[in-house]
């Protein structure tokens, strides 16, 4: 090939070029060429975005993250000894000091040979504000603790002074789940019941026919469930208590939990009756009998639950629900002994965790 003809080429080529950079621009056609294809400095270089853009979100979310207030290891180490001889004699030493309270929850039912879907709970340090939660937004069955819910909405409609607190309210034509135990009421209050004594009976002795004729007080019911927002709503797709299957969450109930606890003196009377419940049954049975605890606990059929405020040394709340514990099922009509066993044993679990290492904490 001659010189001429190479020359000609050569032109032809830096024509073509300048073409193309003038269509596409610098970015897209020269740079390629000058770039180093190197896949090792090409990952550097990602990574290195990569780790900038980490950082960026690391400190945004160090900004939003609360700091809260925690033992030193020799601290739990210590309280777990003290408690060592009772956790002995239950049969529940655990590692306490040493795990989360979802991981000792978890070591429990492994112990027990429980599924891990069947026990969900939501807990909160009054102290510190600190929480946990295990299947927070699984759906579970409420059983008797929507009647604390719903005795709040009662009260909240006396605070506005729509609802009379001495007034006989006529029982003989409320709704009833059992007509043995709806007549009984009925015969037992002359047919007729002050709010304060529905309170009472709901709430001390969980007892249905109450809590219908308290619902009455607000339109039934199905009007009442609606209400049930004002106190919280879970993250969940059930985001109070369905009225159909009687489902909720923990993550709504220990929602709940906290209101009432934010406006204890509106809700006094509902905290003394919750402290009168179950003396000395489900969450205080392996409790230390000082210890005070206002408890709505809640069972049907499958379920047993519990909504507590535990006056721990630092107080702290809980929303415990479970299911099948004891092989019970959707068929069971009597709580199942040995699921009932498992359930206040759950609760100490908690308790025990919550005594080393949040006991003796302060707020920041």
């Amino acid at each position: 090939m001659n010189l001429k003809r190479i020359n000609q080429i050569l032109l032809g080529a830096i024509l073509v070029s300048f073409v193309l950079l003038v269509i596409v621009g610098f970015e897209d056609y020269i740079k390629p060429f000058f770039a180093v294809k190197n896949d090792k400095t090409q990952r550097i270089a990602k990574t290195s975005s990569s780790r900038r853009q980490k950082e960026t979100k690391s400190k945004a979310s160090k900004t939003k993250k609360q700091d809260f207030p925690e033992k030193s290891q020799a601290e739990k180490d210590a309280a777990q000894l003290a408690d060592s001889g009772i956790m002995a004699t239950y049969g529940l030493t655990f590692d306490y000091a040493h795990m989360t309270l979802p991981e000792v929850v978890e070591a429990y039912m492994d112990f027990q040979g429980i599924d891990h879907s069947n026990i969900a709970f939501s807990y909160k340090d009054i102290t510190t504000g600190k929480t946990y939660s295990m299947n927070d937004t699984q759906p579970m069955t409420a059983g008797s603790t929507y009647k604390l819910p719903l005795n709040m909405l009662v009260v909240d409609k006396v605070a506005k002074g729509k609802l009379s607190m001495t007034e006989r309210f006529d029982i003989t034509n409320t709704t009833y789940e059992y007509k043995p135990e709806h007549d009984s009421y009925v015969a037992a209050f002359n047919g007729a019941m002050t709010i304060p004594e529905m309170q009472e009976y709901s709430l001390v002795y969980s007892e249905n026919t109450p809590a219908y004729a308290l619902a009455e007080r607000l339109g039934g019911m199905s009007k009442a469930y609606k209400k049930l927002d004002r106190y919280g709503k879970s993250k969940a797709k059930i985001k109070t208590i369905q009225r159909e299957g009687n489902k909720t969450t923990t993550d709504y109930y220990i929602q709940v939990l906290d209101y009432l606890w934010r406006h204890q003196k509106k809700y006094k009377d509902i905290l003394y009756y919750i402290d009168q419940s179950f003396p000395g049954q489900y969450y205080e049975t392996y409790l230390p009998s000082e210890i005070q605890v206002y408890q709505k606990p809640g069972y049907v059929r499958e379920a047993l639950n519990i909504d507590a405020i535990v006056k721990e040394e630092n107080p702290y709340m809980v929303a415990l629900y479970t299911r099948y514990l004891g092989g019970s099922d959707e068929n069971s009509e009597e709580i199942n002994p040995y699921g009932y066993n498992q359930l206040t044993q759950v609760a100490y679990v908690i308790n025990q965790w919550h005594r080393v290492n949040m006991n003796g904490l302060k707020a920041n």
